[in-house]
This record gives C-alpha cells, structure tokens and sequence, in this order.
C-alpha cells in the first residue's frame, strides 16, 4: 500500500515476460604482559523482539493498521508518528477487522506521551467514529481519487514540525500505478500537531528526496531520496542550511553541491524507505534488503555522503513476517526511541490480497509495524 514505487513496478515488468569495544587506557594490558592476555573482543551483536511497542500498535480502536512509520521527537518530549495507508475504525476481540467498521485513510497521525499504552492518540479527525475518519494531509488534488500525500520523515526547526510529503500520483489502473510527483512539506505545530501551512513542489520528480533525514555535524539536514532502476535503487541526496527544510536545497553530484537535482548514487539498492542516522564521529545508513527481501543491514561512513563501507547483516526478519499470506518492507530507525547501546527499528507487513485485512481472527495483524531492539549494533 506504500512506498515500494517503482521497485515492485519494476519487478513485476521484469517478470511478466519470462529484486574493540573501547576499554579504559588504564586497563589494556602493558607491553609485559600482552604475551599472556586475551584478545579484547566485543560484545556480540544480539536482538529481541520489542513486545512492548508491538502491544503499543495492537490497537483497538482509531488507528489500528497502516504502514511508513516515521517518528520524531517533538520539543515538549512527546513524540509524533506519521503512516501512510492506514485504517482507522475498531477492531473485534479476536482481532478480525469488520470492513464496515473502518475507514481507509491515505495517511494519519498518531502522537506518543510516555511509554503506556493508552500514552498514543490518533489525530485524524474522526478517529474516534467507526467510519468518520478523515486522511490527515490533504493534497489539494485528493478529491479526484488520483493525487494524496504519503508522509516521509520530519524534523523540528524554529518551533515548528516540518513533515516531508510524498506526492504521489496515480498514473494506471494498476494497483501498483503510481509514481511520486513532488516533495512538499508540511509545517506543523509541535503542541497541537495542526497544520499551518502546506509549501507545494518543493522538489518536482520522482526522486522521493526526503524519505530519510539527517541533521549532519556541519549543521546541515540531509534529504536522501531513491531513484529507480530495473530491479535496483539508488540513493541521492539534498540538503538545506541550518536545518531548515523551506530554505533551498542543494545537491550532491560526486565531487560538490548545485542548484539542480542530480543522479549521483551515494549508495546502491537501498529500499525505499531507508534512515540514516549520525553516532559520534560516524554515519549509519540502514536499509531493508530490497524487493521485499527479510534481511536488514547497516552501513557506516565519515561523512553523511559516504562511501559507505562495513555493510554488516543485523537481523533476519521471521518467516512469519515475509512469506505466506503477507510481505515486509519498509524497515525504518527511530532514535529518538533507541537507548545507549541500542537500536529501535520498526519493519511492515502487508497482505497481498487486500481481503485478508479483513472479516477473520487474526486479519488486524497482517498489515502493522512489528519492532526489534539491536544490541552492540556499533
């Protein structure tokens, strides 16, 4: 239902005709005894499920299934998430999805206060209807049934949330016709989370700039974006002074910046919604193996436009969770939520048959976010 483009497009074109943990100084060993001492070795890299925030979006009622799960922390401590496709309504005990008693909205908007439960609230107006709910950011063009908006990362400037949109339009019949027409953005208030002005065509492409952000050392937010070939993504990137997004953007071509979007690739078959993320000294790229793959990796770089070196496998997403009835996309960081030492990552599922989201035990559960923590991740 999301963000997958032109790489499942592309697939399905494909295949009609024939994707040393540092110790302190004073306890290494000295130069007389190194003979004897043990290696040092780090700790090994290991992973759990977070049922915690897995029982957080086993939801009954508002928002209760989507995917494209951006969250960022907002100035008070709360912190705002973003979906694309979602439905908004009410779940049964036994977790089946009654079609009657849910709406399908383009995106939505959920804000977190602390780590409870019932911490989340849905801001979609009428989340709290069965059947009233109304898709958060309106593109202009919505009512012809052929134009919205998917949200993609965000940051907070001045006191204000800015939130990149997707444009995406419909280009076919087919479900998966459509490409992304702009990035726009969204600048909301951080207390009420209201939209107060939309900035239209801040790029025009189908380069989704923006699909993950990072505040660099140099002051700088990057934008990074995908760009499609067959059965391959490369990744591009932007950047605006300050961390401003509505201030103009430049572009990376391989040796320095301009005023015109370019296809440099920083990096090659990255998903199409990836983080990059800063650590120290380092920058990480993380991304979902693409075309739907279960395997998640992680990339390091000195600079937010790499090269990107030590591309290591962090976890292998379920069986469960990518075979059978549903497939896993979209995995994405959140450090605002990731303690010292570890990583909290979000990954989908979706059905492939949008029918199975509904009307049986168990259907509210086959398109949602699960989360893992990683452990010595670095």
């Amino acid at each position: 239902m999301r963000t997958v483009l032109k790489s499942l497009s592309a697939l399905v074109v494909a295949l009609l005709p024939c994707f040393v943990a540092c110790q302190p100084v004073d306890s290494l060993p000295t130069t007389s005894d190194r003979k004897s001492a043990a290696p040092l070795r780090q700790a090994a890299l290991t992973v759990q499920v977070d049922a915690q925030y897995n029982q957080f979006f086993t939801r009954n009622a508002a928002w209760n299934g989507g995917d494209g799960v951006y969250s960022v922390p907002l100035p008070d401590g709360r912190v705002f998430w973003t979906f694309g496709d979602s439905f908004i309504g009410r779940v049964q005990p036994d977790r089946s999805r009654i079609a009657a008693q849910n709406v399908f909205v383009r995106n939505a908007v959920l804000v977190q206060q602390g780590e409870t439960f019932d911490g989340f609230r849905t801001l979609n107006q009428g989340a709290t209807t069965d059947t009233g709910a109304k898709t958060y950011f309106v593109h202009s063009l919505e009512k012809n049934g052929r134009d919205w908006y998917w949200p993609l990362d965000a940051t907070v400037y001045g006191g204000k949330l800015q939130v990149v949109l997707s444009h995406i339009r419909k280009t076919g019949s087919g479900s998966w016709d459509f490409k992304n027409a702009s990035i726009d953005l969204a600048i909301c208030s951080p207390t009420t989370g209201a939209i107060e002005k939309l900035i239209p065509n801040k790029y025009q492409g189908e380069w989704g700039y923006g699909g993950a952000l990072c505040e660099a050392a140099d002051g700088y937010t990057y934008l990074y974006g995908v760009v499609h070939g067959t059965l391959t993504t490369s990744v591009v990137v932007a950047r605006a002074p300050k961390g401003d997004l509505t201030a103009a953007w430049t572009y990376w071509n391989g040796s320095k910046w301009g005023s015109s979007p370019n296809r440099y690739a920083v990096y090659k078959d990255a998903s199409d919604q990836f983080s990059v993320f800063r650590s120290g000294s380092k920058y990480y790229l993380f991304t979902q193996e693409i075309i739907f793959g279960r395997r998640l990796y992680l990339s390091e770089s000195t600079s937010p436009v790499g090269p990107w070196t030590n591309k290591r496998l962090l976890y292998t997403i379920p069986e469960e969770h990518g075979t059978g009835k549903v497939f896993t996309y979209n995995a994405l960081v959140h450090p605002e939520l990731s303690k010292t030492g570890e990583l909290m990552i979000s990954y989908c599922v979706n059905a492939h048959n949008f029918g199975d989201n509904f009307a049986v035990p168990g259907s509210a559960d086959l398109y949602r976010p699960y989360f893992i923590r990683v452990y010595n991740w670095q």
